[in-house]
């Protein structure tokens, strides 16, 4: 996912300001900067990334993730290590100055201010404003010189990748090309032999459940597995009766008014999107707007539940199952005509849409006009996020001092209770498995999978540390026969169904020599022929079977069509012989009415492409360290 954020880090139409991106977060864990001083992350060419780099930098691509996702992001923070990924953008970063620099390129003061001037996050009333510059800074903890020396590398990388992309050409007979490998459709007939319709006939002996596993006994390997007992210092358990003084609220309302505070006009909207593919006929968008109407139709009846509707027929696979819902959004977050169309209805209406996407039932849910929060309305969160940062402080003096004691052989569940906190255990756990809610910490299971047994770290935790001991640690091991006999005699059946399967779908493959005798053999055999209707072979997945590029390179090397595919393809334990009935390249209408959007969509690709490839050659010529332990230390997901 984060290839393609790598990828236009360095495009300014991509780069969020920081004001606009989301507030830092108010603690980082402590110690990384220091230990980060003197053990860099990574060289690049012999310069330094430090720990306090690459733990903000981390925080950013956080911050980065959570406005592009907005409800989802938690999901997607916990497949991403966010550590790793800002150590590749700051080595990135380092060797696209490094170029800049041997080619000349530079960007002058004038430049510069031209640029941070027309910011909107720094203006009011539609001009720069020095205040609300300075202000946006210090909320987001960086000092002037800082964010403009970053903002010039950022105009740098900008006009090195302008160059590349310029040189980027692609001709009518190339896109065409592109265009039809990606609008190729197949059309498939197949038969299935379902392992499972073997497995009911096999019943295997002791005998072969014993020389089975004899001779496939890694295959039972269970993993290492640890028991963990830990403190969590919770800043607002730490600091719940903290309350700050009026005068401290007060002084951060006043220095967050104008950014935290002041909110634009927003709407909260769902929508179920009858998507229209690049380069469809005008057959297909007329059919497409007709289901459109339709939906539309029964979502504006009455009692009509608009959230089963999205699910039922919407194809934005993000949101469908949330009712469609697209959460809340200001002006200039969705594609103009939809944009235009939401703000200017009223709540509870449902209208439609056309984009670029497709057409689109929309649903306006609320609408919550500009307005500046006041004192009184802000002072809540106000309270809460103060509290936060002062339990963040005790929790970072805390941490330390019971790490000490426990060294020293304090209990710590006597040291948990001496803060009014409690100390827990994990269940035995490998990684990957449910740990008591810890196993989505990427950081602490890095840490604890390195400990012995009995020893006690300290886990900085995005400013909330962990204080964690090893309570048992059961190495990998493979269990004796007797302990899983049940799971080898599985494995005893399911290998053996696959291979009749397999030997099944062999046998009558050897009597198909012409697609005529597909329809016999399939008759002979009482098996069912099940047809897939065209379908897009880039898509590489079979419609009811899933994920099967095997099947779809194999249908573009069928020579004559329609055509059997001379060989037994395997899928999921499962057998098929597939039959190509058909295979067609759009037509030409259909690539005069698509190719100036196609071109436009693939020139961005290829030059996408040019610039990972320029990126990756500069890496190649690079002497390029990393830590790789410290990728586990400071801030993670």
């Amino acid at each position: 996912m984060l290839e393609g954020i790598r990828r236009y880090q360095y495009s300014w139409q991509v780069q969020v300001p920081f004001a606009v991106l989301a507030v830092l977060m108010a603690f980082w864990g402590f110690g990384a900067g220091m230990f980060g001083a003197i053990h860099p992350v990574a060289t690049v060419n012999g310069q330094k990334i430090l720990g306090d780099q690459v733990d903000r930098e981390a925080n950013q691509l956080r911050a980065t993730v959570q406005q592009i996702y907005g409800a989802n992001a938690q999901e997607v923070l916990k497949s991403i290590n966010l550590r790793q990924e800002a150590v590749e953008r700051l080595i990135e970063e380092q060797l696209i100055g490094d170029e800049a620099r041997h080619l000349g390129i530079s960007i002058s003061d004038i430049a510069l201010q031209d640029k941070i001037s027309k910011e909107t996050a720094f203006q009011r009333d539609g001009q720069f404003d020095f205040e609300t510059y300075q202000d946006v800074l210090r909320a987001n903890d960086l000092q002037p010189a800082e964010y403009e020396n970053e903002e010039r590398d950022r105009m740098i990388a900008d006009t090195l990748r302008n160059m590349i992309d310029t040189g980027v050409q692609v001709s009518d007979d190339e896109a065409r090309h592109a265009y039809n490998l990606a609008n190729e459709k197949i059309g498939l007939r197949y038969v299935e032999f379902a392992y499972t319709d073997f497995a009911a006939k096999i019943s295997p002996s002791e005998a072969q459940i014993a020389d089975y596993y004899k001779k496939n006994a890694e295959q039972f390997r269970q993993p290492e597995r640890i028991k963990l007992a830990y403190v969590h210092y919770d800043p607002l358990a730490l600091a719940a009766n903290y309350t700050p003084p009026d005068k401290e609220v007060e002084a951060f309302y006043k220095r967050n008014a104008s950014t935290r505070y002041t909110h634009p006009e927003e709407v909260h909207a769902r929508h179920i999107l009858i998507s229209v593919p690049a380069g469809a006929s005008d057959k297909e968008k007329a059919a497409a707007k007709a289901k459109a109407e339709d939906v539309l139709k029964q979502a504006q009846a009455k009692g009509a539940d608009f959230v089963k509707l999205a699910a039922k027929y919407s194809d934005d696979t993000s949101n469908k199952l949330e009712g469609g819902d697209l959460g809340t959004f200001e002006r200039g977050q969705m594609v103009k005509p939809f944009e235009d169309a939401v703000f200017a209805m009223k709540p509870g209406q449902i209208t439609m849409v056309e984009t670029h996407f497709g057409f689109h039932i929309v649903k306006l849910e609320q609408y919550s006009p500009a307005h500046i929060d006041t004192l009184a309305e802000a002072k809540p969160k106000i309270i809460a996020e103060l509290r936060t940062q002062a339990g963040a402080k005790l929790g970072r003096t805390a941490a330390q001092e019971d790490l000490a004691s426990a060294l020293g052989g304090a209990k710590l569940e006597d040291l948990a209770k001496k803060r009014g906190i409690t100390a827990a255990e994990t269940p035995l756990f490998a990684q990957g498995e449910p740990a008591g809610g810890l196993e989505t910490d990427r950081e602490l299971m890095q840490a604890a999978f390195k400990l012995d047994a009995g020893q006690v770290v300290l886990v900085p935790e995005k400013g909330a540390p962990y204080l964690i001991k090893l309570l048992v640690m059961q190495p990998s091991r493979i269990p004796p026969l007797k302990e899983i006999e049940a799971q080898v005699r599985d494995a005893v059946i399911r290998t053996t169904a696959q291979a009749q399967a397999s030997a099944q779908a062999q046998k009558i493959l050897a009597t198909i020599k012409t697609p005529a005798d597909f329809d016999q053999a399939a008759a002979a055999n009482k098996l069912a022929i099940k047809n897939v209707e065209p379908f897009p072979r880039v898509d590489r997945r079979v419609p009811d079977i899933g994920e099967f590029p095997e099947v779809t390179d194999a249908a573009a090397a069928v020579p004559v069509i329609p055509g059997v595919i001379d060989r037994v393809m395997e899928n999921g334990g499962n057998s098929y012989l597939f039959e190509v009935i058909s295979r067609a390249e759009p037509s030409d209408a259909d690539w005069k009415t698509a190719q100036k959007a196609f071109l436009e969509e693939y020139v961005q690709q290829r030059r996408a492409q040019a610039w990972t490839q320029f990126l990756d050659s500069l890496k190649d010529q690079a002497k390029i360290q990393i830590d790789s332990d410290q990728l586990a230390a400071g801030s993670s997901t």
